[in-house]
């Protein structure tokens, strides 16, 4: 992440009035203009009752705070506190990519987000208010921090880590659906000491960042409290699980279908649509929305059949420069919790061709 770019986003924000739009989509209630500042209830799930407690101040820093809950800082802090509960610059370290990254989403400004990849050109990127204050952007410049790189998941030795684990497909995953061949294309294997079934995570470049396992033992407490487990640690917020692989096929169909969990990738891909991705839980995150946004397709959520109208539609609002479709099992072909692709290839098709419709 460019942290230079921080202080010109808010500057941006404020030379262009954008603080409404923001608190909006934010969710805040009852806002009010007053004086050199905005000010807004908190969102509903708060349950906060005072119409003043979030405040933002009309200068080029734009200092907010949250006067019920003693939180002060800036806008990223106030995005930080509504959306991850983040209470300290500290703890806004954390997230401030994915903060940075709503925000640019929110208002169009990708050139703060730059993504590389084969079939795109990184543009270097414009200073939009430099024509108008030349001699607070030479004080500023002295003041820059250095150029922090997008953050990224620590690669990991592929041929170290699969040293652990026997190259072998699992009759578990072919229970499930996944054939023999399908499971050696993602690189399925099984780990005899934890007894699980473990495949590889790997970043948009194909680097290999984590391993997930299946429990696939006895033990009764591990099956109800940790039956998926991510063997090394790694954040999932700014991966797409098969970004590598279904990059070439996005690029051809034109489309990008996105999917909660891996194992349902595996099975799209088995049935011939291999441009497909997963968010690896139902919360697409800010930084997963550029990246789907950044690939200049249309983009198809198929999620599991438990998610309701509200959840998929709060999801597709991150992507507002592209195309957005749902797959909604209207035909009662699902199970409650099923995924789109669990009843097998004639009743994906027959989801995708009926009953895909636009967000």
């Amino acid at each position: 992440m460019n942290i230079n770019d921080l202080p010109i986003i808010k500057e941006r924000i404020y030379e262009e009035g954008l603080v409404e739009p923001i608190l909006e989509a934010l969710e805040c209630e009852y806002i009010t203009p007053v004086g050199t500042r905005w000010e807004a209830q908190l969102p509903e799930r708060f349950h906060s009752n005072n119409r003043r407690s979030v405040q933002v101040y009309l200068s080029e820093s734009l200092p907010s705070k949250v006067r019920s809950k003693q939180i002060s800082g800036d806008i990223y802090m106030l995005v930080g506190y509504i959306l991850y509960e983040v209470e300290t610059f500290d703890e806004l370290k954390d997230v401030l990519h994915q903060v940075k990254a709503w925000i640019c989403n929110l208002l169009g400004w990708h050139e703060y987000l730059e993504m590389r990849d084969d079939f795109e050109e990184v543009i270097e990127k414009k200073d939009y208010l430099s024509f108008l204050r030349p001699t607070q952007k030479a004080r500023k410049k002295r003041k820059r921090m250095q150029t922090m790189r997008d953050k990224e998941n620590q690669v990991l030795d592929k041929d170290s880590v699969f040293s652990w684990y026997r190259a072998i497909p699992h009759e578990h995953f072919i229970e499930d659906g996944i054939s023999v061949r399908t499971q050696r294309i993602f690189e399925v294997m099984f780990d005899e000491t934890t007894m699980r079934v473990v495949f590889p995570v790997h970043n948009s470049q194909g680097e290999l960042v984590s391993i997930k396992g299946r429990y696939v033992g006895e033990d009764e407490w591990v099956l109800d409290e940790i039956k998926y487990l991510y063997l090394y640690s790694y954040d999932k917020s700014i991966e797409l699980f098969n970004y590598h692989r279904a990059l070439q096929y996005i690029k051809e169909t034109g489309e990008v279908i996105v999917f909660e969990s891996e194992k349902s990738c595996m099975k799209a891909f088995q049935y011939g649509f291999k441009n497909c991705v997963a968010i690896c839980g139902s919360e697409l995150s800010p930084v997963q929305a550029h990246m789907l946004i950044m690939l200049g397709v249309d983009i198809t959520f198929a999620f599991d059949n438990d998610m309701d109208d509200e959840h998929v539609r709060k999801q597709a609002k991150q992507i507002r420069t592209r195309k957005c479709f749902w797959i909604k099992d209207t035909i009662g072909l699902l199970g409650e919790k099923d995924a789109p692709v669990d009843k097998g290839k004639v009743t994906w098709e027959n989801l995708i061709n009926e009953c895909r419709s636009v967000l």
